[in-house]
């Protein structure tokens, strides 16, 4: 005798695929690691999200809150933060994201969400464009958009930071954590490899070095003692210890050039299949070709090396 089962008891499969899955679980990865990456890996991500389950034309049902709930805790992330991600990549379609990849002022995700979504207007603001017709609700998003866009035009302008946008579209303005830092907390994020390198490529930026030693004659006085109480702390390299810049220098551009010679030895040193991981074919493209280049120029450079002295100008 064979038993009944009801149809609505049996095991249903996921709604998603497994290559989802590890797709998913990849960008998360990556959006954790890479802090340069963060504005495309979270759009992909949200791609991938509305690929899994697509915006309903009128409001989220129960069924696609489950689904979204579900996919979010296989690739090991929020069901809110999987509805944000799902709900910006919608509001920031590809002739968007051309205009922003193709822009050189910095943009944020956070930038990017307040325009897709007004995450931060005021919560009555919000609540009324809930209640808009579709195409109403569309238009604000537009709007927001073209604030934007027109911020990315302005003359000299280099990044738009959350806190102008937010200022812009008359939303609340967020506080910045750092800000309420002591001085003494903050000289304590140096001790983080990725702050140490950004900090110390504002220094040697060429306009920062301007200004500060017009303004202060004992500016690059102070300068060269902060930089070379830096460079002498011990720094290792895939194993290899770097060469210290010299105590008594006068030159900058050899302060800028071993800065640069720094960052060359840690490009060597990825891991190549971290670099696939990373780099699309464009991008790979550009780095044999820069390969074959260092390859010419290594050569060039001991060949002159064997005919002069190094370090005579």
């Amino acid at each position: 005798m064979t038993d009944w089962i009801e149809p609505c008891a049996r095991e249903t499969e996921p709604a998603y695929s497994s290559e989802q899955v590890e797709l998913g679980r990849k960008l998360v990865a990556r959006d954790d690691l890479l802090m340069g990456e963060k504005q495309r890996t979270r759009l992909e991500i949200g791609d991938l999200l509305l690929e899994v389950a697509p915006m309903d034309t009128d409001k989220t049902t129960n069924d696609s809150n489950e689904l979204i709930r579900a996919f979010a805790a296989d690739i090991g992330m929020t069901a809110g933060m999987a509805r944000e991600y799902r709900g910006v990549s919608a509001g920031c379609d590809s002739a968007l994201r051309k205009v922003l990849a193709g822009s050189d002022v910095t943009v944020s995700y956070s930038v990017v969400r307040e325009a897709a979504l007004g995450f931060s207007l005021p919560k009555e603001t919000r609540e009324a464009e809930k209640a808009l017709a579709k195409a109403d609700q569309e238009r604000r998003r537009q709007d927001r958009w073209e604030i934007l866009l027109r911020m990315l035009q302005e003359p000299g302008r280099r990044r738009v930071t959350a806190q102008e946008f937010r200022a812009a579209i008359g939303a609340r303005p967020i506080p910045n954590s750092a800000s309420a830092m002591t001085a003494e907390k903050i000289v304590e994020q140096l001790a983080r490899p990725d702050v140490r390198s950004a900090v110390m490529a504002s220094v040697m930026e060429p306009t920062f070095l301007v200004e500060a030693f017009a303004a202060d004659p004992m500016a690059e006085l102070k300068i060269r003692d902060s930089l070379a109480q830096v460079t002498h702390v011990t720094q290792v390299t895939g194993g290899k210890e770097s060469p210290s810049i010299p105590e008594e220098t006068d030159d900058r551009l050899v302060l800028q050039f071993r800065r640069r010679v720094n960052l060359l030895y840690v490009l060597v040193e990825m891991h190549p299949e971290q670099i696939i991981n990373i780099a699309d074919e464009a991008m790979l493209n550009d780095l044999e070709k820069a390969c074959e280049g260092v390859v010419h120029w290594a050569q060039r450079l001991h060949s002159a090396r064997t005919c002069g002295q190094a370090g005579v100008r």
